[in-house]
């Protein structure tokens, strides 16, 4: 299965989007995407969320994973 190219910020929005669909995170504030060092540009990455005061960390990080899972699957990220 091919991956589509997205940019960040779109990236960004998406993952922002599914985070906010698992019940308990609609509280998730942002999320931004920083990128590791790798053999497989555009591929490596992890996402930072940032959620108001008193959310069920657990669950954000769940979703957290999850959505990063997912993405990696279907998106690879656009780099300018």
């Amino acid at each position: 299965m091919s991956r589509s190219l997205v940019s960040k910020d779109d990236l960004e929005r998406i993952a922002l989007q599914e985070i906010r669909s698992f019940p308990g995170t609609e509280n998730v504030l942002s999320v931004e995407i920083e990128f590791e060092r790798s053999d497989r540009p555009g591929m490596s990455w992890r996402l930072h969320v940032l959620a108001q005061e008193g959310c069920d960390l657990a669950r954000v990080q769940y979703a957290a994973k999850t959505t990063t899972d997912r993405l990696k699957h279907r998106y690879e990220v656009r780099l300018n």
